[in-house]
């Protein structure tokens, strides 16, 4: 890649460089198809995390898969529909270990995005039928996090007991287990909220994946 001297703008005698949207387009196109992928609570090698999206995501054209420093990996699909089919079909685990994935986006920060804020598959038991509308949905998720997808049997109706919707949530507050609804008529409705992998969080070190507390208390246990 040949690159060109540009002569940069000067603003109150300081250097200024002014990005325009041509110069980051064709970049932004391509990482906009990209996943990030966290293993809670270890770091396998690039061969563990091709093998695993191999077995898991077969479907799939073989992805390029890259390490970042801070701990977690950019997996860099053919296409935003790839992406978006295997986040459809979580949650994962590798070597029983859960695996966090969401859309690349720019200005991704590990430490906010991925220590705090995790997308989670979120059941409704019961939601009555008449809810399971795309704008319903959307409202009810939006009381927990913010939506993003509906998994396909919610979509198609093809599993009836439970509505399943996928939401980014902060975890470093307490998950709910409830959630209030009002119906048009005025009457409310406590619905229970499930996950299918609900997150350890410490409030002590601010770390993902195990507990402060219940560590010194098993240590304490094995002690006496």
């Amino acid at each position: 890649m040949n690159l060109s001297y540009i002569p940069p703008v000067v603003q109150d005698g300081e250097v200024v460089i002014q990005l325009l949207e041509d110069d980051i387009e064709e970049e932004q196109q391509k990482w906009n198809r990209a996943l990030i992928l966290y293993v809670v609570g270890n770091i396998p090698t690039i061969g563990a995390v091709e093998r695993f999206i191999a077995q898991q995501c077969g479907k799939i054209r073989k992805p390029k898969v890259l390490f970042h420093s801070d701990g977690y990996f950019i997996v860099l699909m053919h296409s935003t529909e790839e992406r978006d089919d295997v986040i459809m079909n979580g949650p994962y685990t590798l070597d029983n270990r859960p695996i966090i994935l969401r859309p690349w986006k720019e200005g991704f920060d590990f430490e906010d995005e991925i220590l705090r804020t995790i997308s989670l598959w979120v059941k409704f038991p019961k939601l009555p039928l008449s809810y399971w509308s795309s704008k319903a949905l959307s409202k009810i998720g939006s009381g927990l996090g913010k939506p993003l997808y509906v998994d396909a049997c919610t979509t198609m109706t093809d599993r009836v007991s439970y509505a399943r919707v996928l939401i980014e949530m902060d975890i470093m507050r307490p998950l709910p287990r409830s959630i209030e609804l009002c119906d048009p008529t005025g009457k409310r409705i406590d619905q229970i909220v499930q996950y299918d992998w609900k997150p350890q969080y410490c409030q002590e070190c601010c770390q993902l994946g195990h507990s402060c507390k219940e560590q010194q208390q098993k240590h304490s246990e094995e002690g006496q």
